[in-house]
């Protein structure tokens, strides 16, 4: 397709700009902390923007409103803005494919396990949870885009010769990345190109710092891997007999080399893997925030889907946390990187 100019973006970038500044920052999140109950937690979310047009205390059995169903659809609504304003919808699907990808595993493993998985699917892809079952269910590969259809096809096969649900998962998630990156080449935004790569390249090293604290499986690593990242997979191969210290020294002779000395504390904290996940998601959160500086063009767009989502997933982290009674220090710790 023919690559928009950065002025057709105009509309868009105004609009992002006059509601970004309504993207909950770290004093606000604390104040969530401070909330006793799901009430005062959505009525603190609706003062940020959240359930705007509805009662956000509808549907609730209990008088305490559904936080949960408050929080999805801030996220459907965020999804709805960037295809309302975007004059290319493609990018939207981008990102919205993720969520067709995690129904189709789902989907998979619900079939080979012999329980419904309908109640558990995301009704944020591309494609209507209850059309993609059937077409799952009835084989019916031809009705989905090529990547995707040859990712579930695979999956049914590998899975019964292996039995292993583990390889759906790997499967599906290089397709996953696969798809995302063929999008992204065929819009042709170079930011959207550079943001899938960064996106490949911190599942990967996710991928292997778990590996390595698990298993530490060559096998595993080369099996899980993702394709798209600037880091090359013979690092990965060539650091899965050694230690991670070992892996976070040749780290800095790429282009993440940023990363090394955070990823070499992070694996020490007593959080383990949630704090790795948390500097690998702040990474992309970083790269995402030069998109402040850009005055008109899609980066400030697609940055607000991000931190959008990032605000969505700290919310959801607090109120949590707050059900479990996790101690409020803990909880800090594990926010991700906001807006401000």
């Amino acid at each position: 397709m023919a690559r928009i100019r950065e002025e057709d973006y105009a509309y868009a970038t105004a609009r992002i700009r006059a509601i970004e500044t309504r993207l909950m920052d770290r004093s606000k999140l604390e104040r969530l902390m401070e909330t006793t109950d799901s009430a005062q937690a959505i009525k603190l979310l609706s003062e940020a923007g959240y359930g705007m047009g509805s009662d956000p205390m509808e549907n609730s059995k209990d008088g305490k409103g559904n936080v949960e169903a408050l929080l999805s659809a801030e996220l459907k609504k965020a999804y709805d803005l960037l295809a309302e304003i975007l004059p290319n919808p493609e990018v939207v699907d981008l990102f919205k494919r993720r969520y067709d990808y995690l129904n189709a595993k789902l989907i998979l493993k619900a079939e080979f396990l012999g329980i419904d998985a309908m109640k558990s699917l995301s009704d944020m892809g591309t494609i209507k949870p209850e059309k993609l079952y059937k077409y799952i269910t009835d084989r019916k590969f031809n009705e989905l885009p090529e990547i995707f259809g040859k990712a579930i096809l695979e999956s049914i096969d590998v899975f019964s010769q292996t039995s292993d649900p583990q390889t759906i998962d790997f499967i599906m998630d290089k397709a996953s990345f696969e798809n995302m990156a063929a999008d992204a080449q065929s819009i042709g935004e170079p930011f959207l190109m550079e943001l899938v790569k960064r996106l490949a390249d911190t599942a990967n090293i996710r991928i292997f710092i778990r590996t390595k604290l698990i298993s530490g499986s060559r096998e595993l690593v080369r099996q899980a891997l993702v394709k798209g990242g600037s880091i090359p997979e013979s690092l990965y191969e060539e650091s899965a007999d050694k230690g991670l210290d070992k892996f976070f020294e040749a780290l800095k002779f790429t282009e993440l080399a940023h990363l090394s000395e955070e990823l070499a504390e992070a694996v020490k904290h007593p959080n383990g893997i949630s704090h790795i996940e948390k500097v690998l998601e702040d990474s992309i959160t970083q790269f995402l925030k030069k998109s402040k500086f850009v005055a008109m063009g899609i980066e400030p767009v697609v940055a607000y889907l991000f931190f959008k989502e990032t605000e969505i997933k700290n919310a959801r982290l607090i109120i949590t946390g707050q059900v479990n009674r996790i101690p409020q220090e803990t909880i800090k710790e594990r926010l991700r990187m906001g807006y401000a």
